[in-house]
This record gives structure tokens, C-alpha cells and sequence, in this order.
């Protein structure tokens, strides 16, 4: 039972993973969504070292692992941007000795000149503002989330996959934004579920596994069930096996005949699984299933059907964080977006035979490229 995954191993399951896929029906596939995105972050995942895929650059809208939270935070593009102002790319030039000697000049000049201020090479000069800032940032958004609920300073970040000169030491832990919307998650089903009788969690869509890490930090003996499609599961299962987690993966996966849950959580804290093993889950019980930015990816018929995962099982509350008319529609299929949007209403028409919503927040959009999302809390009846 291994806690640690390599890179060799990491793209064997890649690549078995994705030749699976191609055979599956299209509710099993990448919608048109994720296939947009495909090429891109294969192509990126042969062109860097896996170990560093934390420090990997790239933004939303290129085709990249930061669509589903991997990636460069400081340095991570805004969308429709082909290149960072601060990429390491850059290094050479900002950070070079002629550089630091003529903007230390040109310092100096200021004071009796003013007007070569705009003799400056600005960007130069801005690094070192704006890591202050986003510094910053993430102190002032730690103490607003832990000042609400104190146990969640138990979750922080692991260095595995960082870039160590991008981290944000508190009381010697390393904290992100994106570790901290996490937190400010977990805070919010804390608030409103009987946090103790959660002790079996299924997410599709979990990312890197980055929630599924923090739920630990709070609750050492949970089982937490992750299904994703390729290459996504497999950075989740590379994440999670190297947190220490025992992770039953790919290569179990393929040394059993049939998928019993229970039997498996015996032996794993997390089952990794690719989406069309999901027929084969039924019967078990999940105190909680939450998806969290996926569905607005998806094609309609594919949110509906991983839906249906709650018929076949005993899910006791669901989280879900979402767009609330769904994703971009794409103009034609392969182009960007979905063809057919997954929003609010089909979720909620949905459940609405055997689940009450227990609590809804409606949010404005938190970026220019974002959409309006609704965070809503279902029970069963």
C-alpha cells in the first residue's frame, strides 16, 4: 500500500486512464467544456516536471492545470492573457545586475529631477510590491476566516508541489488563497451541518484534492470518495498519496474485479476513481457530496447523470458551489464552453423529490470572467 507516488507512475495512469476514456459514452467523457482544455494541459503536463506542478504557469482560459487548482497562485494569469507580467521568464532581465544598477540610478536622479521617474523600468520595481500585496492578502484573509471559527487554523498548506519563495508563512504554516477558500468552505459546513456526523465524503470534481486535504486536517478518520475524469484524478490521486494519505488509486483499481466501498475503506482513507466506475457505486452511505465549480463545466445529460449517483446510494447532504446559469455556451462544439448549460434550476428540479434545500446563498461574481454562483446546501427529506 504505497503513500507515495512518482512521476513514472503518474503518467502510466495518465495514459491508461485517458485510453479508457476515449472508449466510454459521452456521459463518462470530458464534456465539450474540458475537451476545449485537453490538448493544452497534456501538453503541459509532458512539458514540466511533475513534482513542481504547484509552481506550473499558466490562468483560466489557456488550457492549464490552474483550471482545476494546480499551478503558479502569484503568478497565475487573468483570463484571455497569454503571459504574466512577473513570469519566471522574465527573470533574467528584471532581476539582473545592469537592471537593479540603472533603476537605483534613476532613484536617486528623481530626487532633483522628477521627470525621470518615466525613465524607470517599472516592472522591476513592481515584483517587489506586489508579492508584498498578495502577502498581504492572504494574512488579512486568514485571520477574517479563522476569526469566525478557530479550528480551522488545524488546516494549512502542504510545500509538496510549491514554489517555496511564493509561500506565506503564519506561525510558521504555509497559507494560499486558494488553501484558504477551502477553509472558508469547511467554516461554512461547519456552521450549518452537525460537523461530527461527517465521516464519509463524496466529491466529483475535487481538483488537486485540495478540499479533500483540509477536511483531513480537521477529521483524521474520515473516507473520502473523489471521482473525476482524467487528467484531473490523476493529480488528485498524485496529490493526496503524497500528503502521506492512503490512497487506493489506478493501479488498485485495476487489480480488482468489482468495486465494494466499504471493503476498500477498510484499508484507504481515499478512493480515487474515473467516472465511469461510478455505475458500479451503490448502497453505500456518504454523510456528505459536494461539487464544487464542475457541473457549470459539464453538458447538462452529464450533470443529471452524476446526479443519479444519490438515487443509487444513501447521500445525507449535499454542498454545491456553482455558476448559476452554468458556464460560457460555446458557439459550436470544440470551441469554448459548454453546448448545453448546466444551471441551478436542473440541479434543484432534480433533487427536489428527495432532498429540501436547507440553506441558499446567492453571490455575486468575484471576478471579470466569473458569473454570478449560488451556494446551496441540500438535506434529504
Amino acid at each position: 500500500m504505497s503513500t507515495f507516488q512518482t512521476e513514472k507512475q503518474f503518467k502510466i495512469n495518465l495514459r491508461e486512464l485517458i485510453e479508457e476514456s476515449n472508449s466510454q459514452t459521452d456521459l463518462y467523457k470530458p464534456g465539450n467544456y474540458w475537451k476545449f482544455y485537453e490538448k493544452n494541459i497534456l501538453k503541459q503536463i509532458r512539458d514540466n516536471k511533475l513534482i513542481n506542478f504547484r509552481s506550473w504557469k499558466g490562468g483560466a482560459g489557456s488550457g492549464s492545470i490552474h483550471s482545476f487548482g494546480g499551478g503558479s497562485e502569484i503568478k497565475c494569469r487573468k483570463f484571455s492573457r497569454n503571459f504574466h507580467p512577473i513570469d519566471d521568464d522574465f527573470k533574467f532581465l528584471d532581476d539582473s545586475f545592469l537592471v537593479r544598477k540603472y533603476n537605483s540610478l534613476i532613484n536617486k536622479i528623481i530626487l532633483f529631477f522628477p521627470f525621470f521617474k518615466f525613465f524607470l523600468i517599472r516592472i522591476a520595481e513592481i515584483k517587489p510590491y506586489y508579492k508584498e500585496l498578495y502577502k498581504s492578502l492572504v494574512i488579512e484573509k486568514y485571520k477574517s476566516v479563522t476569526k469566525i471559527d478557530k479550528d480551522l487554523k488545524k488546516i494549512y498548506e502542504s510545500d509538496f508541489g510549491l514554489n517555496q519563495k511564493e509561500c506565506v508563512l503564519i506561525d510558521d504554516k504555509i497559507y494560499t488563497l486558494k488553501i484558504l477558500r477551502e477553509m472558508e468552505r469547511l467554516g461554512y459546513i461547519k456552521k450549518n451541518l452537525k460537523f461530527d456526523n461527517i465521516n464519509t465524503i463524496l466529491e466529483i470534481g475535487a481538483g488537486i484534492g485540495l478540499l479533500a486535504s483540509s477536511f483531513f486536517k480537521l477529521k483524521k478518520n474520515i473516507k473520502y470518495l473523489i471521482i473525476d475524469i482524467p487528467p484531473t484524478i490523476c493529480f488528485a490521486e498524485y496529490y493526496l498519496s503524497n500528503l502521506s494519505l492512503k490512497v487506493f488509486g489506478y493501479q488498485d483499481l485495476i487489480k480488482i474485479k468489482q468495486i465494494d466501498i466499504k471493503k476498500i475503506f477498510e484499508d484507504f482513507d481515499v478512493i480515487c476513481l474515473p467516472p465511469w466506475k461510478m455505475k458500479e457505486i451503490k448502497d453505500v452511505n456518504f454523510d456528505l457530496f459536494v461539487n464544487i465549480q464542475s457541473f457549470q463545466e459539464m453538458e447538462k445529460s452529464q450533470t443529471l447523470n452524476y446526479l443519479s449517483i444519490t438515487k443509487n446510494n444513501n447521500v445525507k447532504n449535499i454542498y454545491f458551489e456553482n455558476s448559476i446559469t452554468g458556464h460560457s455556451k460555446a458557439k459550436k462544439k470544440n470551441e469554448y464552453g459548454v453546448l448545453e448549460q448546466s444551471n441551478m434550476l436542473d440541479v434543484e428540479n432534480y433533487l427536489s423529490e428527495t432532498y429540501d434545500i436547507f440553506k441558499k446563498d446567492l453571490q455575486d461574481k468575484d471576478s471579470i470572467e466569473s458569473k454570478e454562483k449560488y451556494v446551496t446546501l441540500f438535506k434529504k427529506k
